[in-house]
């Protein structure tokens, strides 16, 4: 592994966690262990990030991934708005 790989594998994690640190509302305790858990998840898609960049896929197949999980979040976000909207 190379020291610029390095450092890209180390940005995610770093991001994950301070982002849970500066900007979840709750307790510290809460905030401890979603920072953990967010830099873990960083490290691993690093992880996987590097290996398919080693193994030769191409760039977008990155987004071939992420766009069906986007869209199955948003699904969801939208069928609970709708949900909430008939109750009240």
């Amino acid at each position: 592994m190379t020291e610029a790989e390095l450092w890209k594998l180390a940005a995610q994690p770093a991001i994950f966690a301070i982002t849970m640190l500066a900007f979840l509302k709750a307790s510290w305790r809460v905030r401890l262990i979603a920072a953990a858990a967010g830099a873990t998840a960083g490290l691993l898609i690093g992880l996987v990030a590097l290996w398919a960049q080693r193994s030769g896929a191409p760039w977008w197949l990155g987004w071939g991934f992420a766009a069906p999980l986007i869209a199955w979040a948003g699904w969801r976000w939208i069928k609970r708005r709708r949900e909430a909207g008939r109750i009240g």
